[in-house]
């Protein structure tokens, strides 16, 4: 390891120095001109060139022909003192081919604070890139066999119901929508790196198939940014597909001056941490009756957020309305 003659510490200009020569990273430095000072190993393993090669020309020489505009706006940020980071682009090696790069630019000060020149590091994402769009491929793919499989199963189901035969047929409705809910919030899952369904999505998709034809003011979805666990997504969208068909049968969205609105915050309560709660509310201008009796869909309506810690549903029929409060705690 290099060290100070003068007292025998390491030397961090040289160790600073060994590390970007030792970088798979291309690690270039360049004035305010674009005119490359610096070359390391990485970048010559990386674009092809020597640094005999490549040093005292201008770094445009590594840009295509189509993106030669990227430059000026990228010195343009770094006059202003300003990074660029994770840049995906494209560059050109010394052989005339093009390789896709994630690239970070950064400012380089002078002792008095001026900025007199940038380093630029870029890293080969080719694999990166290829990996994404294998996989957009196969999402899509299976996203377009399991609507294939649904369509094939809401037409077996319905050839199979006996003709003239309402209670079937309402069930069977009622039991593909379920499925379409389910399959909704399994697109989200599966398009998340994290595996989860933000809420606000959420919503939006499961209500999706009852607004058709209603007037966007009659529904509003509101509240923070929230990430919710595959298993509460699932919860959530059942219930809300629920709420949506009774309200499509009895409630806000049978009469045309009704109303829904999903809300949902997040507060901090000393004694639970973070308490989510999330309120389904009806405005409907008819009468509505009470039911009498509690069914299937009652049931996943009350079930919905029971796997998160703490999680309630209250299911409240009021005179001017359907009210539901799902409620839990996440950690802080």
């Amino acid at each position: 390891m290099p060290v100070d003659n003068a007292n025998g510490t390491p030397d961090v200009t040289q160790i600073l120095a060994a590390i970007v020569e030792s970088s798979h990273d291309a690690i270039i430095s360049k004035d305010l001109d674009g005119t490359i000072t610096s070359w390391n190993t990485g970048a010559t393993h990386l674009f092809g060139y020597t640094p005999d090669e490549i040093l005292g020309r201008s770094v445009t020489v590594l840009i295509p022909p189509d993106r030669q505009d990227e430059e000026p706006y990228i010195l343009g940020l770094v006059r202003r003192g300003e990074r660029v980071v994770s840049y995906e682009t494209v560059r050109q090696r010394k052989d005339g081919s093009f390789i896709e790069v994630s690239l970070t630019v950064s400012p380089i000060k002078d002792s008095d604070g001026r900025v007199v020149g940038a380093s630029k590091i870029a890293r080969d994402i080719t694999d990166l890139k290829r990996a994404r769009k294998q996989q957009e491929f196969l999402l899509g793919e299976m996203k377009h066999r399991v609507k294939n499989l649904l369509t094939v199963m809401d037409a077996i189901g319905r050839n199979a119901i006996p003709k003239g035969d309402k209670a079937v047929e309402n069930f069977f409705a009622e039991y593909m929508g379920r499925m379409n809910a389910l399959l909704s919030v399994g697109e989200i899952v599966v398009s998340s790196s994290s595996r989860q369904a933000e809420l606000g999505e959420l919503a939006r998709v499961a209500l999706t198939p009852f607004i058709d034809g209603i007037d966007a003011d009659r529904i509003s979805i509101e509240g923070p940014e929230l990430s919710l666990s595959e298993n509460t997504a699932g919860g959530l969208a059942l219930a809300l597909h629920e709420l949506a068909t009774n309200a499509l049968k009895y409630g806000a969205f049978k009469s045309s001056g009704g109303k829904v609105g999903v809300r949902w915050s997040v507060m901090t309560c000393p004694q639970r941490g973070r308490v989510v709660s999330i309120i389904w509310k009806e405005h409907v201008t008819h009468a509505v009756e009470t039911p009498t009796r509690r069914g299937f869909g009652s049931r996943l309506i009350n079930v919905a957020v029971a796997g998160e810690k703490n999680g309630k549903t209250h299911l409240q029929f009021e005179p001017d309305g359907v009210k539901c409060i799902f409620e839990f705690e996440i950690e802080a």
